[in-house]
């Protein structure tokens, strides 16, 4: 038997290992990156097909068995922001063994491309504690190929293998200083992406301290934080005499931060303002709609005041908030 037929044959054979080491590395990976509130685009597992196996064996000619294989199983992790790949390497570092690591990040290099550059790539099984247990057992001798990269560099990676050239060396110079520039453009926007991530935690931050959110302008953030704050708004809710629950997606749904701005409120403050002025009633409309209610989503005292406001004021409501769907 060939060195081929006897690696096929091992693929074959080890296809149920395979496939529930893919959902236990699946499990493993989004509860380390759950715990740890890192934010993804994509995360993807495969199990590499008969036909691709079998012309990398005839092409290498050096695999005699297929642990020496790496690359059976891969997984790619897709991540939002270029400031968490370094994060997750250690996470990784951290759960498994790692038996190869190449940084292809084109921050690590000098001043020229290489296609497929911008990611990480690493080689790994899980380690001694891991398969001491006995559902873990079968992938002791078992390798497996992860590989890290942002949305950005997803991008790149994807757009650069549909021009069809295998490497730099490849692409007419021109075309070449071209990529060069694009390739430092995106890098600069990864960079800015996670500027901004990181002023967008350190404004949520500011805003949360007591007092400060009735200063802030109308958004998505500052009027979950006011919801929470706000006397007036447990006031209405105490008068409501229900069970009181949060859950502020319904300040996207209904598109409440455009409501306000359209009615005229800019800040805060202006919210609560009117809140104590016309709390009770806000109190009669909010008894109308949770009548056979036993609880309510503490958010609908915002969408109460719109609704009041709109009245009022005797403005369109932009969205057709006011119409009940029988």
């Amino acid at each position: 038997m060939s060195n081929v037929d006897e690696i096929m044959r091992q693929y074959h054979q080890n296809q149920d290992v395979y496939q529930r080491l893919i959902d236990d590395i699946e499990d493993i990976i989004k509860r380390i990156l759950t715990a740890n509130e890192i934010k993804i685009s994509n995360f993807s597992l495969r199990l590499k097909s008969e036909n691709t196996l079998r012309k990398k064996i005839e092409y290498k000619k050096k695999y005699q068995d297929i642990s020496q294989i790496t690359d059976v199983v891969a997984c790619r992790i897709i991540t939002l922001f270029e400031s968490d790949l370094d994060h997750i390497v250690a996470l990784l570092k951290d759960n498994f063994d790692v038996l190869e690591f190449l940084d292809k990040r084109q921050k690590a290099k000098d001043d020229y491309i290489e296609f497929g550059y911008n990611s990480i790539h690493m080689v790994v099984r899980f380690n001694e504690a891991r398969c001491a247990l006995v559902e873990y057992a079968p992938y002791k001798n078992i390798a497996f190929e992860i590989q890290i990269r942002t949305t950005l560099q997803h991008a790149w990676a994807e757009v650069e293998h549909g021009l069809g050239y295998k490497n730099e060396f490849e692409v007419p110079r021109e075309i070449r200083r071209r990529l060069n520039r694009l390739s430092a453009s995106l890098e600069l926007l990864d960079e800015e992406f996670c500027r901004i991530n990181e002023d967008i935690d350190a404004y949520n931050q500011s805003i949360e301290a007591k007092g400060h959110v009735f200063k802030t302008d109308i958004n998505l953030h500052s009027l979950q934080v006011y919801v929470k704050q706000s006397l007036e708004v447990k006031k209405i809710l105490d008068g409501l005499n229900v069970e009181v629950e949060y859950d502020s997606s319904i300040i996207s749904e209904l598109r409440l931060v455009r409501r306000f701005h359209t009615l005229g409120y800019l800040y805060i403050h202006e919210l609560e303002e009117d809140l104590e002025k016309d709390s009770l009633e806000i109190i009669e409309l909010g008894k109308h709609f949770i009548s056979h209610l036993s609880s309510i989503n503490g958010y609908m005292v915002l969408v109460w005041l719109s609704m009041y406001a709109f009245i009022r004021d005797g403005k369109d409501d932009p969205d057709q908030l006011m119409i009940k769907e029988e």
